[in-house]
């Protein structure tokens, strides 16, 4: 009896798990925006930031500024690798002349200039080569990142659908108080909101699974200033979001995958083309 109970119980924490819902609670009143994540009885305030954790940033910034080098040290550094630098700016190049061997027949004069010339051709090459090859490796990253947040979306897809098939919109609030300097105004601009709001309404409702809510459009003849106040609840079960996740990461894993093995089969194509081709050269030759 006491397994059977002890697994009831835990079967029970199980779904209460599953089917319980995130909150996402949002409100907005001239300005002042609220929106703070709920699930259970853990809360977590996005906006405005909570006092603590502004505090904690604080300090982590000035630890980070005891922690530093002191002012002018690092500076002095710089100052003396740049007078290093400037004592010996062809330091290199004469210990590759003193080292290079002398031509007989030739000059002093003319030995050093040949060499360096050469050397200025080399480094002018050696420059070139660098150039093109961190343009290719910088081609390839930006291909690899492409392929990257290309596959992220394709992955995306289907779990969003899901989230969005489960989404909710619940105790939504919306309140509108237009105002204007004369009378007249006012009553053409709250026939105005008062269209635009409910369209917007009833069109959102057909794409959202929404609970029903109140939509207010007032008119204020006696204040100059519009009013708005909006507050609604996103709710989302576990369940759903879990599997969703699940999915992206199986989908995400898979294209991956399947990327790779597309690249090595490409890879060994080369090579078995490149192959004969070699050996129809060595038998011309």
């Amino acid at each position: 009896m006491t397994g059977r109970i002890i697994l009831g119980v835990v079967l029970a924490l199980i779904l209460l798990f599953l089917f319980s819902n995130v909150r996402l609670v949002f409100r907005y009143d001239n300005g002042e925006v609220f929106l703070q994540a709920r699930w259970l009885f853990i809360r977590y305030q996005i906006l405005p930031e909570p006092e603590k954790r502004k505090k904690k940033g604080a300090g982590d910034e000035k630890k980070e500024s005891t922690n530093g080098p002191p002012a002018g040290q690092g500076s002095a550094l710089e100052r003396e690798k740049a007078e290093r630098d400037n004592h010996n700016p062809h330091g290199k190049k004469q210990e590759s002349q003193s080292n290079s061997p002398k031509t007989p027949g030739r000059t002093g004069a003319g030995t050093a200039k040949d060499s360096v010339g050469e050397l200025s051709q080399k480094g002018k090459e050696t420059e070139k080569k660098a150039g093109v090859r961190m343009a290719d490796q910088e081609s390839r990253t930006l291909q690899a990142t492409i392929e990257q947040v290309l596959d992220l979306l394709r992955a995306a897809k289907k779990p969003l659908k899901l989230l969005y098939r489960h989404l909710w919109v619940r105790r939504l609030d919306f309140r509108l108080v237009v105002a204007r300097e004369d009378a007249a105004q006012t009553a053409i601009a709250y026939g105005r909101m008062n269209g635009w709001v409910h369209g917007a309404y009833a069109a959102i409702s057909q794409f959202v699974r929404m609970k029903k809510g109140r939509v207010l459009v007032q008119g204020d003849y006696l204040s100059q200033q519009d009013r708005l106040q909006a507050s609604f609840v996103l709710t989302l079960r576990v369940l759903f979001l879990l599997a969703a996740g699940i999915q992206f990461v199986a989908r995400f894993l898979w294209k991956t995958l399947k990327n790779s093995r597309a690249a090595g089969d490409a890879a060994v194509t080369s090579s078995a083309k490149a192959a004969p081709a070699k050996k129809k050269g060595r038998q011309k030759r």
